[in-house]
């Protein structure tokens, strides 16, 4: 049986635009739904991060003002506007993101930006130091994901969805300035990303033969 979230009954924060939603988590509006524009940012930020990993050491400035406009995007379409939890979730999609441009490379977040970048792996508020478990449950939805567009498993939709509340639950009680619901949303649009990458990995490499 297909896993149901119990946040329905929890209100969204004042002022959001964020309905709460019952039913199967996949089945709701996404977050792409409320802010399509963010998502060309969290692109546009990950390819500028690449880049700057890749020895154009100028475009981390250009990393950090695309994070500040994919941050103020997601404030504005979802109507919820806690800084430091967007900037804990738009930071940590972006990274998922930038990983399919890094896959053939071995050190895939080197170098790493100084302080006091966002980027910096030691920032307290990268999503992965707030909640490491939150991090794992979104791999892990990630993976059941990937799964589900294979047929794997008919259990993976109720993985992926337990994973994705749990990681929003997770999230939402370490930084409660978004709700509930919106954690879901973001929790799920990571999970998605991630099940992207995999679907990349394991693609065949052009001219491959199956």
């Amino acid at each position: 049986m297909p896993f149901q979230s119990s946040e329905q009954e929890e209100p969204a924060a004042p002022g959001s635009r964020i309905a709460v939603e019952a039913g199967d988590i996949l089945m709701r509006r996404s977050l792409t739904d409320h802010a399509p524009s963010a998502q060309v940012h969290v692109i546009e930020t990950a390819k500028a991060l690449e880049d700057f990993r890749l020895g154009h050491g100028a475009l981390l400035e250009r990393a950090e003002v695309l994070l500040d406009r994919t941050i103020v995007t997601f404030q504005a379409r979802t109507g919820e506007h806690d800084e430091a939890a967007w900037q804990a979730a738009a930071v940590y999609m972006v990274e998922l993101w930038a990983t399919r441009y890094s896959a053939a490379r071995l050190t895939a977040f080197d170098p790493a930006p100084p302080p006091p970048s966002r980027f910096t792996p030691a920032h307290p508020l990268r999503l992965e130091t707030v909640s490491r478990e939150a991090h794992d449950q979104i791999l892990g939805a990630g993976r059941s994901l990937e799964r589900k567009t294979r047929g794997v498993d008919l259990m993976d939709v109720a993985r992926a969805q337990h994973g994705i509340h749990e990681a929003a639950r997770l999230l939402h009680d370490q930084l409660d300035g978004l709700s509930m619901p919106l954690w879901v949303l973001i929790a799920r649009f990571c999970a998605e990303i991630q099940a992207g990458n995999l679907r990349i990995l394991k693609a065949p490499a052009p001219g491959a033969t199956v």
